[in-house]
């Protein structure tokens, strides 16, 4: 799990992540000024904004917002 400031760059690391490590990637908010970019196994202690997997956003129930 990694933190970033802003949920741009945490989903851009998530975006990339997923592609190039074939895996979903989770990111949340913990704080107005805290996002989190973490694999789907690992626990989530937020918000869920988005769900990326190969590059892409997934439509899920889970998500906050669609991109």
């Amino acid at each position: 799990m990694e933190t970033y400031p802003t949920l741009r760059q945490a989903t851009g690391v998530a975006r990339t992540l997923s592609k190039h490590s074939s895996s979903t990637m989770v990111v949340y908010r913990v704080t107005e000024q805290k996002f989190v970019t973490a694999h789907a196994s690992d626990r989530v202690e937020g918000t869920i904004e988005a769900v990326y997997r190969d590059g892409y956003v997934v439509q899920t129930l889970l998500s906050k917002r669609a991109e």
